[in-house]
C-alpha cells in the first residue's frame, strides 16, 4: 500500500455506508414483525386444525425464521462496514501524525514509506559530522519503520474486511437461491472480526491498567470516540478507564439490546433456566425505570451483563466530577433482579442524597457495584453453602480493585476521596480486595453487617485502622455466623472467646464489631430479631436496615459522614 492511498482515503464513507445498511435493516425488521403479527399469528388464530393448518404453520414458521436470519445478516453488514471505517480512520490518523513529524524534522516522505533528507553532517568535519549523520540516520529509520508498520496494518485490515464483506456477498447469493442454513455461521464470523476492531486501533489488552485505557481513549478524536461507543457498547461500557459519562452512553444503548436478547431466549427456555432469565429481565427493567426516573443526583449506568447471577454498576452523581466517591459492594442473596434494582440501587441513591447534607450538593457520587457473584442463601439450594467460603469474594476482589483504580484514573479534579463500602458478604469482598497487590485504592473503608473480612485486625486492611469504620446491628444474624465446620480452632474462639482461646472469631476471621478488631465503631439501630428461623428463610430485617432512611437513619447518617470525609463526626459506640 502506498502512502497516498491511505492518506487520501475517505473511511468516513464506510461508516456512512454502515449507517445506511442499518437504516435498511431497520425497515426490513419492521416487515419481519409485520409478517409474524399480520400473517402467521392471524392465520393461526383463524385456521388452527387439520393437516393443512399444520403444514401452513410449519411453512410460515420456517419462513419467518429465514427472515430473522436475513435481518441478522443485514445487521452484521452494517457492523462490518462501520468497523472497517473506524479501523482505517485510526490508521490514517497514525500515518498523518508520523508524516507531519517527519516533515517538521526536515525529512521527505516517499510513496513507498521511505525517508530521505539533507546531509546532516554538512558544514561539520570529522567526528562531529559522523555523529550527526548517524543520529539523522537513526531518526529516519524510526520514521520509516513507523510508517511501514502503519501501511502494513492498514493492508492487513483491508484484507480482513474485504474477506468479511465477500462472505456476506456469497451468503446473500445463497439466500437468493433458498439456502439459509449458513447465515448464523457467517454472522459469528463477522462478530469475531468486530471484536478485533478495538485492539486494532490501539485499545490496551485486558491486563492493562485503567490509566493506560484512559490515556488511549483520550488520544482518540471525539468523532471516533462517539462512533465506537455506538458500535461497541458491550466492551466500552464496562471497561475501567473509560470516563463515566461515556460508559453511561454505551450502557444505555446496550441495555435494550441485552433485554431483547434475554427476552428471546426466555421464550424458548424451560424450568430453572427460564426462571433465571425472568429474574435478570426483571432486574434490567427495574434499572431502566431507575434511569428513566432521573432526579438528583443523576444516575449513571456504568456496567451491565448477564454472566453468572448478573452484573450491574449504577452511580448516582458523576464519579469523574464528584469530590467524594463511594463504591458499595452488596452481599448475601444479591443478584440482578427486581429486588436489586429497587433495594440495592435505592441504597446507593439514599447514600448520595444523605451525603449532600455533609458534603454539599453535587459533592458525592454513590455507586452500587455488582461485579461478582454473591452467595445465595435460600435454605434449600446447594448455593446456601457458598456463604461459608471465601471463593466468591476472592474471585470478585480483583475486579473491584480494578474498578476503583478506574475511578481514580478518570477523575477530572485530581484525587477524589474514595470510600470502599462493603455490606454483608460484600464486606468480605472488600477485605479480600485489600489483600490484592498494592491494596485497595481507597481512603476509607466501611463494613456493615459483616460476617468478617478475612483479616483479623482493622490495620490489616491497608488504609490504617483509624480509617476503618464498622457498623453492626445487635439483631443482625449475619454478624454472628460461625466459622466453617472444618475449622476447629476458630470454633473454640467463636464459642468461648477470651484470653484462653483468643479474640471472638466468626465466619471469616475476627468479628469486625469486636474490640479486638480495632477501627471505629458507629451507632446502628438494633433491628427486629427473627432468630435462627429468619436466617434459614432469609427473613433478615436487621441485616437490611443499614441504608434505610426510616429503619436505620442513624446508620445511614454515619455512613454519609464517612463517605464525605467527616468520619470524625460519627456517633461512636463501644464495640461488642
Amino acid at each position: 500500500m502506498k502512502v497516498s492511498t491511505l492518506k487520501d482515503a475517505k473511511p468516513s464513507l464506510l461508516i456512512d455506508a454502515g449507517d445506511a445498511w442499518d437504516s435498511l435493516s431497520d425497515k426490513f425488521g419492521d416487515r419481519v414483525k409485520d409478517c409474524g403479527k399480520y400473517l402467521r399469528q392471524r392465520l393461526g388464530e383463524k385456521w388452527s386444525g387439520g393437516l393443512g393448518a399444520e403444514s401452513a404453520a410449519d411453512r410460515l414458521g420456517r419462513m419467518q425464521y429465514d427472515l430473522v436470519v436475513a435481518k441478522k445478516e443485514l445487521d452484521a453488514v452494517g457492523t462490518v462496514l462501520r468497523a472497517a471505517g473506524e479501523v482505517f480512520m485510526a490508521h490514517q490518523g497514525r500515518l498523518k501524525n508520523l508524516v507531519a513529524e517527519a516533515r517538521e524534522a526536515g525529512f521527505t516522505v516517499h510513496e513507498d514509506g521511505g525517508i530521505s533528507g539533507p546531509d546532516g553532517g554538512k558544514g561539520l568535519s570529522g567526528a562531529d559530522a559522523g555523529a550527526m549523520r548517524k543520529a539523522q540516520a537513526e531518526r529516519m529509520k524510526g520514521f520509516a519503520e513507523g510508517i511501514g508498520q502503519v501501511l502494513s496494518d492498514a493492508q492487513e485490515a483491508d484484507k480482513q474486511y474485504t474477506t468479511a464483506i465477500k462472505i456476506f456477498t456469497e451468503a446473500a447469493n445463497r439466500c437468493v437461491k433458498g439456502d439459509w442454513s449458513v447465515g448464523i455461521m457467517d454472522l459469528n464470523t463477522a462478530q469475531a472480526l468486530d471484536q478485533k476492531v478495538l485492539s486494532e486501533i490501539g485499545m490496551p489488552d485486558k491486563k492493562a491498567s485503567p490509566g493506560a485505557v484512559h490515556s488511549w481513549w483520550q488520544s482518540l478524536p471525539p468523532g471516533l470516540r462517539k462512533e465506537l461507543l455506538e458500535d461497541h457498547p458491550v466492551i466500552l461500557g464496562r471497561r475501567d478507564g473509560i470516563p463515566a459519562a461515556d460508559r453511561d452512553v454505551a450502557n444505555r444503548g446496550y441495555l435494550p439490546m441485552l433485554l431483547n436478547h434475554l427476552e428471546k431466549e426466555h421464550e424458548s427456555a424451560h424450568g430453572g433456566r427460564q426462571e433465571e432469565l425472568k429474574t435478570k429481565i426483571d432486574g434490567l427493567r427495574g434499572i431502566q425505570k431507575q434511569l428513566a426516573a432521573g432526579g438528583e443526583p443523576r444516575p449513571y449506568l456504568l456496567g451491565i451483563g448477564d454472566e453468572g447471577n448478573g452484573r450491574a454498576i449504577v452511580a448516582f452523581g458523576n464519579p469523574d466530577k464528584a469530590k467524594n466517591v463511594s463504591a458499595y459492594v452488596p452481599g448475601l442473596n444479591t443478584k440482578l433482579s427486581d429486588h436489586f434494582a429497587s433495594a440495592d440501587v435505592g441504597r446507593a441513591r439514599d447514600v448520595a442524597q444523605t451525603a449532600e447534607r455533609y458534603g454539599g450538593r453535587g459533592s458525592t457520587s454513590s455507586i452500587v457495584w455488582l461485579g461478582y457473584d454473591a452467595p445465595q442463601l435460600d435454605g434449600v439450594n446447594s448455593g446456601m453453602l457458598d456463604v461459608a467460603f471465601k471463593d466468591n469474594a476472592q474471585e470478585g476482589a480483583p475486579a473491584y480493585n480494578q474498578f476503583l483504580h478506574g475511578v481514580r484514573a478518570t477523575h477530572e479534579g485530581g484525587a477524589p476521596h474514595v470510600t470502599a463500602l462493603g455490606h454483608s458478604y460484600g464486606s468480605l469482598t472488600v477485605g479480600q480486595a485489600s489483600q490484592q497487590p498494592g491494596g485497595v485504592p481507597a481512603d476509607d473503608i466501611i463494613l456493615v453487617g459483616s460476617p468478617g473480612t478475612g483479616v483479623n485486625k482493622a490495620s490489616d486492611l491497608g488504609v490504617g485502622a483509624e480509617h476503618v469504620y464498622v457498623g453492626a446491628a445487635e439483631n443482625d444474624q449475619v454478624t454472628y455466623l460461625p466459622p466453617s465446620l472444618d475449622n476447629l480452632p476458630n470454633w473454640l474462639e467463636y464459642i468461648a472467646p477470651g484470653s484462653e482461646f483468643g479474640p471472638k472469631k466468626i465466619a471469616f476471621g475476627v468479628d469486625p464489631a469486636s474490640g479486638d478488631f480495632g477501627g471505629n465503631h458507629f451507632k446502628v439501630e438494633s433491628g427486629k430479631d427473627t432468630g435462627l428461623s429468619g436466617l434459614v428463610t432469609g427473613n433478615l430485617p436487621a441485616h437490611s436496615l443499614y441504608f434505610d432512611p426510616e429503619k436505620g437513619p442513624e446508620s445511614l447518617k454515619n455512613i454519609a459522614k464517612v463517605v464525605t470525609g467527616h468520619g470524625r463526626d460519627i456517633t461512636s459506640v463501644e464495640p461488642r
